[in-house]
């Protein structure tokens, strides 16, 4: 009898179904996602600019902003206060020019390739800024409005969408840029918990370009490589 029991017991737990695994909320997993940016050693970024053109404001002397567009711009950051950027940039033909920061110094190679030459500092511009706790991808992240998992592939990337006042988004590109309206954001992050991309809608834009508003993405790759360009002797 006590077998024909236990037998009945097993028989029925073999078939009660299994309860739902508990998936994380959009909001762990961005915030799993930042903890590993900041932990990273280092992170390649790609970044780009579709539909209406978005210019760029750039400090050249310490006061006068330069004007220009972004077509494209790939960037090393190497923990804790390095990051390099070469850049094409459209002014009234395009120059290519690569930018090396240490904390919150610049030096310029221009056009790319040429010797560095020091630059007086952009306004607010600290490599440090990017990753740090109160500041950056971290303001952004903790003042997001309305954050929503969008959905989960295949491939477990999940993709998260919110929105975000404009003067939040401004650290995410240095702060070239300052939106004036809300900007939606959406994030894709990898099934190792780390950032795909980003893509931000500048949503002032559609006043003026309603078919084809202005879009930022940000590509983030090669976690923990190894250094890939050689600073100027002039930091050291």
């Amino acid at each position: 009898m006590a077998n024909l029991t236990l037998l009945i017991l097993l028989a029925l737990i073999c078939c009660m179904p299994l309860r739902a695994q508990t998936r994380p909320t959009a909001r762990i997993v961005l915030e799993n996602a930042l903890a590993e940016l900041q932990s990273a050693r280092s992170f390649r970024l790609s970044i780009s600019q579709s539909g209406a053109s978005y210019p760029l404001s750039i400090p050249i002397d310490g006061t006068n902003m330069l004007s220009a567009t972004l077509q494209s711009a790939d960037a090393q950051y190497i923990s804790p206060n390095e990051l390099h950027i070469s850049a094409a940039l459209q002014l009234f033909l395009t120059v290519t020019m690569d930018v090396y920061s240490l904390d919150n110094r610049q030096w310029i190679s221009f056009p790319s390739g040429a010797p560095y030459f020091a630059l007086p500092a952009f306004e607010g511009f600290d490599v440090n800024r990017l990753l740090a706790r109160d500041d950056g991808i971290t303001r952004v992240v903790a003042n997001l409005q309305g954050l929503e998992m969008v959905a989960t592939d295949a491939a477990d990337m999940a993709h998260l969408r919110a929105r975000s006042a404009g003067e939040m988004v401004s650290g995410l590109l240095f702060g070239f840029i300052e939106p004036g309206g809300e900007v939606e954001i959406d994030f894709w992050i990898n099934a190792d918990g780390r950032f795909a991309r980003i893509e931000m809608l500048m949503l002032d834009t559609f006043a003026v370009a309603p078919n084809d508003p202005s879009r930022w993405h940000i590509a983030f790759s090669d976690y923990d490589g190894p250094r890939e360009f050689a600073p100027p002797t002039t930091s050291n």
